[in-house]
């Protein structure tokens, strides 16, 4: 038995002897939403969302594809992911 196994077999035994129950996590219950408008998903950080400059986020979907006009733009995990392929063949504007 290598030391991983190893290290399973006593984490095991350990939990069931202290008592410790797997404990149920809760769903995660985002604070803020995606500003691309129809999207209903959540922007949070820690669900990977990401914030991007206003300007980055009207070229893949225009003005009226934005529900806010603030500096920085919330973008869920998916929209961010839609945005990077959209420009990921445009060449760098500062090169």
């Amino acid at each position: 038995m290598g030391f991983k196994a190893n290290a399973r077999k006593r984490r095991k035994a350990t939990a069931s002897t202290s008592g410790k129950s797997d404990v149920e996590k809760k769903e995660y219950v985002g604070e803020i939403k995606c500003d691309v408008a129809g999207c209903d998903n959540w922007a949070d950080k820690k669900i990977g969302g990401r914030k991007k400059a206003y300007d980055w986020a009207v070229d893949v979907w225009g003005d009226s594809g934005l529900s806010s006009e603030s500096r920085r733009v919330a973008l869920c995990k998916s929209c961010y992911r839609i945005g990077k392929k959209h420009k990921k063949d445009e060449p760098d504007s500062w090169s």
